[in-house]
């Protein structure tokens, strides 16, 4: 019905705005409408967004329309969206069946394309041919194994987290995998060096003369770059991150068929929470919970209960927002922890009671009301009319100490989008107060100049998500985590 009903809106833009752009009301209603194909099947996704283009019988309002839909799967974080937008680019932008405003932008929307119609979700990984440190020619992915692919630079900062992160998954041995790392530079010495960061059992590969195509054939354009390839050769996850990787082998090793926290899910507990706007609470969410037990294992109906509690599970995980945090120990404890025989199946113990476990000690850390740990950091403090201030000892500071003000400790990595607001946002929220001070600790920089400190953090504060911001009074005393600028 929604279709149709946009569909008549089109109509209707298409016979009385034919010169004005752009249109609100119509892009408004597109993304009420992309939010209702959330969580579909791709291919679905796909054929709807046919039926709206071909609905406008305007030209402009057309080519609206497929801006907005390309633009909209282009950007998503979604996994598997970017099939619908090589989809809209393939069969209406490159076709030529929808101009593009410019030749600069046709060009654009090809590279993208190209550089990922081979590597989408569900396809066949393309083989690709590379060297190994002996010089023997190696073809990845592997049949019959669960492959990670994993391509890095040596002079990338981001790389050294995920890195740390990827050798830490393997290091569990929970999961039967063959990692192929593969260094994109051309440096024989780099590559020697930062071969010995990852785990034994590596599959080290390159191409510095790059005379493969593999570059095209996964979309690697900037590192890192993650995939996960099943045992018969199929792309489960693109664009990966450890933490993502960790959810999606986890399904991959259910025996069950039972998938939690799926995207059309999350969107549904999104709008659910939503309504609650600045008034949320972790007793709402736990009332939520305890309504949909009730509806479930109280009645009996013991599936479904796992089913709403485990895609609840990984709503939590997916939110930034302290609230969300705060009320995943008492939910787990007891709906997970306090219901042993309920969760008793080797999906159920892979992935709802390990990622509870995990979140539960992850945020069990640093609390509100403790004293940040006395540490000695490198970092910059930010504070109004000094941008700088000489760091306390050999560009160091003493985390709890802001010299007697209240202020904010900010954990953030490069190539963040979300890291870039925060950042963005330290000299408004600064400029508002200036008795506030923020000091900045670029976890890149750490783990490449002090691994060991660099470990220590992330063992001592939640760094699972990154920007990770702490507000403290003039005594170092926690008074909120999680914070978002």
């Amino acid at each position: 019905m929604k279709k149709y009903l946009l569909a008549a809106l089109l109509c209707v833009f298409s016979l009385g705005l034919k010169a004005q752009q752009p249109y609100p009301e119509l892009g408004a209603k597109l993304e009420e409408y992309f939010t209702a194909l959330a969580g579909e099947n791709p291919s679905v996704q796909s054929a709807e967004c046919d039926f709206l283009i071909e609905s406008c019988r305007d030209s402009l309002v057309r080519q609206y329309v497929t801006l907005k839909i390309y633009d909209h799967y282009l950007k998503s974080h979604i996994m598997g969206d970017d099939a619908v937008a090589v989809h809209v680019a393939d069969k209406w932008l490159l076709s030529g069946k929808v101009p593009m405003p410019n030749d600069e932008d046709l060009v654009n929307v090809k590279v993208f394309a190209d550089f990922n119609r081979s590597s989408l979700i569900g396809a066949a990984a393309p083989k690709a041919t590379l060297t190994a440190p002996d010089g023997s020619e190696v073809t990845l992915p592997d049949p019959g194994r669960n492959s990670v692919l994993y391509f890095y630079d040596t002079g990338c900062s981001s790389c050294k987290l995920e890195s740390a992160r990827l050798t830490e998954l393997i290091a569990d041995g929970q999961y039967d995998l063959q990692l192929f790392a593969v260094y994109v530079g051309a440096d024989a010495s780099a590559w020697e060096q930062y071969r010995a960061s990852l785990p034994e059992g590596t599959v080290h590969l390159w191409d510095p003369e790059m005379k493969g195509d593999w570059q095209q054939k996964y979309g690697v354009l900037k590192t890192p770059a993650m995939f996960l390839v099943s045992p018969d050769g199929k792309i489960l996850g693109r664009g990966l991150d450890t933490p993502a990787l960790r959810i999606l082998l986890s399904q991959a090793y259910s025996a069950d068929s039972k998938v939690y926290g799926e995207s059309g899910q999350l969107a549904r507990y999104g709008q659910l929470f939503s309504a609650y706007g600045d008034t949320l609470s972790v007793k709402h969410i736990l009332q939520v919970a305890d309504y949909l037990a009730e509806r479930t294992f109280g009645e009996g109906d013991v599936d479904s209960f796992k089913q709403v509690t485990g895609d609840l599970l990984y709503y939590l995980s997916n939110q930034r927002e302290e609230v969300y945090h705060d009320a995943v120990v008492p939910f787990v404890q007891k709906y997970i922890n306090g219901l042993p025989d309920v969760w008793t199946g080797a999906d159920d113990k892979a992935q709802v009671v390990s990622l509870g476990e995990m979140m539960s000690e992850l945020t069990s850390r640093t609390p509100v009301g403790s004293v940040v740990p006395d540490m000695e950091v490198p970092g910059t403090l930010r504070r109004k009319g000094c941008l700088f201030r000489k760091p306390t000892k050999e560009g160091t500071f003493v985390l709890p100490k802001l010299k007697g003000r209240p202020g904010y400790i900010v954990f953030y990595t490069r190539g963040c989008s979300l890291c870039e607001e925060t950042l963005a946002s330290v000299d408004e929220r600064i400029a508002k107060n200036r008795r506030v001070k923020v000091l900045l600790f670029d976890m890149d920089q750490i783990l490449i100049d002090h691994p060991e400190l660099g470990k220590q953090l992330l063992d001592t504060f939640d760094l699972s998500g990154m920007p990770f911001v702490l507000e403290v009074d003039k005594k170092g005393v926690i008074q909120h985590r999680y914070v978002v600028l």
